[in-house]
């Protein structure tokens, strides 16, 4: 366990400044920011620096970015001034968490991380108080106070839905009375991970690349990325930027689905890539994805994994219902629930836990992907023991 490091990154101090400027009501609606450069020099950054302080913002509803016109501060921005923020933490070491879900439709990863907190909060000789909201943010900080008098001593988000508002997540967070983790990471949010997102880790430790690693060894000329398009996947936007990096590294195709999850999107998808059918392996940002990609290629008279082969992630038992089976990969649930819950605790006290380098992977291979028509089951695991090896080593 460290101190918490509380210098901010340049970028995150400019945003703090900015909002603190629109708090005291120095910056009115309709304001116009002064430009990137000019910022820059004050700043001592580069006008890049300043424009990733625009954009986080902008994505948090405080501020807007006009084309050819400047940034202007909105009229949400001021109205978060009227509410009640809470810039100093209650720092204190309970043996009770409090554990925030959305209501929303929660699946099978969520179900088992739950379950997991039980176990590993058991474990550790710590209480849960899990609550459930209809939406994370500015409204739903009042439960922070309930969390505080039910002897809490920091909040855990386990699960943000993809259709999570970033504005108001961060609205949660910055009103909340008490510290508060997160799953994955978000831009000015990056201290509350349990796992550290600006620690550098080789980006042969990221999945995506063991992914793609996994199936150019099964011979696959395209390799495609298929996942979300939504508001709050910032975790599927680094994964975005990874897959691009091994696509370029690899002097292969850059093929990207971004979809609404409906079956008209995934027919989009599926014709598109049909010119790829026989060498193009899809990998599928989670499982549910993956499953629902299958049913649509399927109807449409595609064969998996003939036509295209399919690798999924997080081990949803559904996968071993479906035909063919999927082939998966998870993040053990332990590593996730004891890293939330280490942090948590760290927090209550002024100090940090977060994880840092890479997490461990584990794969399921089933029939989806098409290691074992390709390779055989002594070939695919021979596959998979030397990527694990590479992975694993220091």
């Amino acid at each position: 366990m460290k101190e918490l490091d509380t210098t901010p990154h340049k970028y995150q101090e400019i945003c703090d400044n900015i909002l603190a400027r629109i708090e005291s009501g120095e910056l009115e609606p309709g304001t116009r920011l002064p430009g990137v450069r000019a910022l820059g020099e004050q700043y001592g950054c580069n006008y890049h620096t300043v424009r990733h302080a625009f954009e986080t913002l902008a994505e948090q509803g405080y501020v807007e970015l006009k084309r050819g016109s400047g940034t202007f501060v909105t009229e949400r921005a001021t109205d978060f001034k009227k509410r009640k923020v809470s810039t100093e933490k209650l720092l204190r070491t309970t043996d009770k968490l409090g554990v925030l879900l959305p209501l929303k439709q929660w699946g099978h990863y969520v179900t088992s991380l739950i379950d997991q907190l039980h176990h590993s909060s058991e474990e550790m000789g710590i209480k849960l108080n899990i609550r459930t909201v209809t939406e994370i943010d500015i409204n739903s900080a009042a439960l922070a106070r309930e969390f505080i008098d039910q002897g809490c001593c920091a909040i855990i988000l386990p699960w943000i839905g993809e259709d999570q508002n970033p504005a108001g997540l961060h609205d949660f967070i910055r009103a909340s009375e008490l510290p508060v983790v997160i799953a994955n990471p978000a831009h000015g949010l990056e201290e509350s991970c349990y796992w550290d997102p600006r620690a550098e880790t080789e980006a042969r430790h990221s999945d995506t690349y063991l992914q793609c690693n996994y199936f150019r060894k099964l011979g696959f000329s395209n390799i495609a990325l298929l996942g979300p398009d939504a508001e709050g996947t910032e975790y599927f936007q680094r994964k975005l930027l990874q897959y691009s990096r091994w696509c370029d590294r690899a002097d292969m195709p850059n093929l990207i689905g971004m979809v609404d999850r409906s079956p008209k999107d995934y027919r989009r998808i599926v014709k598109r890539w049909a010119p790829y059918k026989g060498e193009l392996a899809v990998i599928a940002y989670h499982d549910e994805i993956a499953l629902e990609f299958m049913d649509v290629a399927l109807d449409k008279g595609f064969s998996i994994p003939q036509d295209f082969a399919v690798l999924g992630h997080n081990n949803n038992p559904n996968g071993l219902r479906s035909n063919p089976p999927l082939s998966t990969m998870l993040l053990p649930y332990d590593y996730v629930a004891k890293g939330m819950i280490g942090h948590a605790l760290a927090l209550s006290s002024g100090e940090s836990a977060q994880l840092k380098g890479h997490e461990p992977q584990a794969f399921y291979i089933r029939e989806s992907c098409g290691g074992r028509v390709r390779l055989g089951q002594d070939g695919v695991d021979a596959v998979v023991a030397e990527l694990m090896a590479e992975f694993n080593a220091k």
